[in-house]
């Protein structure tokens, strides 16, 4: 995409002023003027010379400059003539043909002309030229005075509008005012920088240097709120303040990021886009354009910004006295209880069974898969009953418990410390070690020695029926029968080596389960995890994986 253009309003060279006629200059329009046409003619009438240029007459500045934002925003042309009739109304000229502009003329409330020769002949409503040339009223527009852009603003009277809220603003004010300013603005959490300035008339005017202050106000760039700078705006009140102080020009910048070069104050409105303008603006320079009792300056920057805060003092604290004593004691530590906490909905890693539970448990477990992977802590009076990675099914009796760590520290489900336990005030008040496993509940604490751990299948499983070895009388006749080197052959080839390989894989899968158990106890939980994975028990490996990830909690 093309940069925009830059628009200038130029100044007419010498070279492109037209010569001075002993023409008298004819008032300006409306102009009617009634004659009887001639007769016609078969001579040819010779056709004037006529260029691509068009002017427009306007009454009010604010018209000249409508016109002016419809040529540029349309981008008809990059530059245009500006003239002061000495009447005090506004001529406006622009290098394109009245066929294309003579409309943006009428609509911003001027007359249309184009040039003949050196002189402008007044168009008619429908945009033509008079067909008659005694019918053509001429203007000579070279001694009127030409004006740039500054002094076209100078004069405007821009119409009335309101503050609607602004991210940043820029104040103009006298040095006196500044630090009123600056302590109201910083009350309200708003960053203030300060930047010396002198200002001089828009319009050119000869007038001595004055110094002011631009200062300008925004919010933090980190708020305690989260909110970014750009979704806050500055309170309408102060403005309000802001702008009934005498001198003082309130603007909000055409951006964010940097000020503008041209500011307008938020009480009136510009009729041109401040795009349009900015790059016609001296480098040096930012134009204000004020209401009428302040007016319209030019600033030059004389010094660097100056962040606001470093000028305000720092308020009086009185000094704090030194203890007497050279201890100091801490406060009184506050006890460790249960509290409930409502919205826990996790799942049940071990239950807390008394005695006569631990005999119903029995019948529940026998014959069921959680048999085969639970295993059983026996205590006094209480037992803990786990697997590892949580029991995998609800257990309709004891006290559901839950892994919050470190190590084997177990919590009654629903229920939480107060005040909070951080997981060192854990390990040192409950004394927490690989060889033990510690369960809190309500009214109840109990420690459990996991070299104790057994199977749960160990309380319905007894002793196995007497297993018969050896070989009887009829079957050493049998086997002495079989040649002895069949006998080898077979040996090697037999019903061992076919099931062997079955049996050795399933009792390192039993094996592995009491190796997770055990690695959860002490706390390693990734060592458990890859045990049950290996084991062949992924699900209960993911939620020891999800334990580590949540830290128990």
């Amino acid at each position: 995409m093309a940069d925009p253009p830059k628009f200038t309003i130029r100044r007419i060279t010498p070279e492109e002023k037209p010569p001075s006629e002993p023409t008298v200059p004819i008032p300006p329009p409306p102009i009617k003027q009634e004659q009887t046409p001639p007769p016609p003619s078969k001579t040819p009438i010779p056709q004037p010379l006529l260029d691509t240029s068009t002017g427009g007459y306007f009454c009010s500045v604010n018209s000249v400059l409508a016109f002016l934002g419809s040529v540029f925003g349309t981008r008809l042309s990059e530059t245009a003539a500006v003239r002061r009739t000495p009447q005090g109304t506004w001529w406006a000229e622009v290098a394109v043909s009245h066929e294309r502009i003579a409309p943006l003329i009428w609509t911003a409330g001027g007359r249309p002309f184009a040039r003949e020769n050196q002189l402008w002949v007044a168009l008619s409503l429908s945009g033509d030229l008079p067909p008659d040339d005694s019918n053509r009223s001429k203007l000579d527009i070279s001694s009127w005075t030409i004006v740039d852009l500054a002094e076209l603003l100078a004069e405007a009277s821009l119409p009335p509008s309101r503050y609607r809220g602004a991210s940043v603003l820029d104040v103009i004010t006298p040095g006196s005012l500044g630090r009123w300013i600056l302590r109201r603005a910083t009350a309200l959490g708003l960053e203030v920088t300060l930047t010396p300035a002198v200002q001089k008339p828009l319009n050119n005017q000869q007038q001595k240097d004055s110094g002011v202050l631009l200062m300008q106000l925004r919010y933090a760039l980190r708020q305690a709120s989260g909110l970014s700078p750009g979704n806050r705006t500055i309170p309408a009140a102060l403005v309000h303040r802001l702008t009934s102080l005498p001198y003082t020009i309130v603007a909000a910048s055409s951006t964010d990021s940097e000020r503008g070069r041209i500011l307008v104050d938020v009480r009136q409105r510009l009729s041109l886009a401040p795009s349009l303008i900015e790059p016609m603006i001296p480098e040096s320079e930012i134009w204000v354009l004020g209401t009428a009792d302040v007016g319209n300056w030019r600033l030059t920057t004389t010094g660097n910004q100056v962040d606001g805060s470093l000028l305000l003092d720092a308020p009086q604290l009185p000094q704090a006295k030194a203890p007497s004593q050279t201890t100091a004691q801490l406060p009184a530590p506050i006890p460790v209880q249960l509290v409930p906490r409502p919205g826990t909905g996790r799942q049940v890693d071990a239950v807390l069974l008394d005695d006569t539970e631990l005999s119903w448990v029995r019948n529940l477990l026998m014959g069921r898969p959680i048999g085969e992977m639970a295993f059983l802590l026996p205590g006094a009076g209480y037992h803990l009953l786990t697997a590892p990675g949580g029991l995998p099914a609800q257990i309709p009796l004891g006290i559901p418990l839950v892994w919050i760590g470190p190590s084997a520290l177990y919590l009654e489900l629903g229920m939480d410390f107060y005040p909070p336990l951080p997981d060192a005030a854990r390990q040192q008040r409950f004394h927490l070690n690989s060889q033990t496993a510690v369960v809190v509940a309500r009214n109840q604490t109990y420690r459990f020695n996991t070299a104790q751990m057994t199977p749960v299948w160990a309380l319905w499983v007894g002793e196995a029926p007497k297993v018969q070895e050896g070989l009887s009388a009829q079957g050493k006749k049998l086997l002495n029968s079989i040649p002895q080197p069949l006998q080898q052959q077979e040996s090697k080839k037999g019903i061992l080596s076919i099931f062997k390989p079955k049996q050795v894989k399933r009792d390192e899968g039993v094996g592995l389960l009491e190796q997770a158990q055990k690695a959860e106890l002490k706390g390693d939980l990734v060592k458990a995890a890859a045990l049950l994975e290996k084991a062949g028990y992924a699900g209960q490996a993911g939620r020891l994986y999800e334990r580590m990830a949540t830290g128990g909690r």
